[in-house]
């Protein structure tokens, strides 16, 4: 049997990307580590800042795709929101789904199943080019804010596997930016 270059039992070697991690984090004032478990056979990176009051962590690991959680301090209030890539039998069945949303932009609402609070907040997220430019054109998988415990919101994005250049990386992180933005300006009152 032939090797292909997919076959990898489910573990990737995410330090092949540490070098343009640790270029994102110089750039951008953050902190970056590499974890290995103690047998050195699995890793973790994991670059981590705060914005405006908001706890920003990306971590990718040899098992899991690049995940981003964002935990803001202050109540954004019931807000809650799932943008996620959909196939044929999910998008089916979202003809049947209560809090489905449509972007004004055809292509994100045609590729993604957008679920949420109908509102303001929402709607500038979901018509928002910079925002929908992102997820186009980095295939982003899923985005979602709750409110949380204790009065905290919650902002999660599951990226994937193909983040393999410091300029992707970068958008990833713009985007992130771009999602804090629009959630604290509404909460601001801009």
């Amino acid at each position: 049997m032939s090797k292909t270059k997919h076959w990898n039992l489910g573990i990737w070697d995410v330090r092949k990307k540490s070098e343009f991690w640790k270029e994102l984090a110089k750039r951008k004032n953050a902190n970056f580590k590499t974890i290995a478990t103690v047998s050195k056979d699995l890793n973790r990176l994991e670059l981590s800042f705060d914005y405006e009051k908001v706890q920003v962590i990306f971590t990718e690991t040899d098992t899991k795709p690049l995940f981003i959680e964002c935990n803001f301090s202050s109540d954004i209030g019931r807000t809650w929101f799932e943008i996620s890539k959909t196939d044929f039998i999910e998008k089916l069945m979202s003809q049947f789904s209560k809090h489905k949303i449509k972007s004004t932009n055809k292509e994100l609402s045609n590729k993604y199943l957008i679920k949420g609070t109908d509102n303001q907040m929402v709607r500038e997220i979901i018509n928002n080019k910079k925002i929908i430019e992102i997820i186009l054109q980095e295939n982003i998988t899923f985005i979602g804010g709750e409110q949380g415990k204790n009065g905290t919101y919650k902002l999660s994005l599951n990226i994937h596997r193909n983040i393999n250049s410091i300029e992707q990386l970068e958008a990833i992180y713009n985007l992130t930016i771009t999602l804090i933005d629009r959630l604290k300006r509404k909460r601001n009152g801009y």
